[in-house]
């Protein structure tokens, strides 16, 4: 069974799998697939601040979301290697 929840539960350092976005405004999805954040693309939680945002690697570029941002984007676990 795989748990899915949105990316703000994840602290530093954990990875995970795009599962997908939530949110009612198809421009607001639209703009995070272009940044990357489409079903099944990994990534690791860089930094997350509930005050500043979280900021994701996604390949080899990081990108900081806005804290308001990250709840629609919903996540995966990577399990460890």
């Amino acid at each position: 069974m795989t748990v899915e929840f949105p990316l703000h539960f994840m602290v530093q350092g954990e990875k995970g799998r795009v599962v997908g976005i939530r949110w009612r405004e198809q421009d607001v999805a639209d703009r995070l697939a272009e940044m990357g954040f489409e079903k099944g693309v990994a990534f690791e939680v860089v930094a997350h601040d509930p005050e500043r945002g979280i900021t994701v690697r996604l390949d080899d570029r990081e990108l900081s979301l806005v804290p308001w941002l990250a709840p629609v984007i919903y996540a995966t676990e990577e399990p460890p290697n």
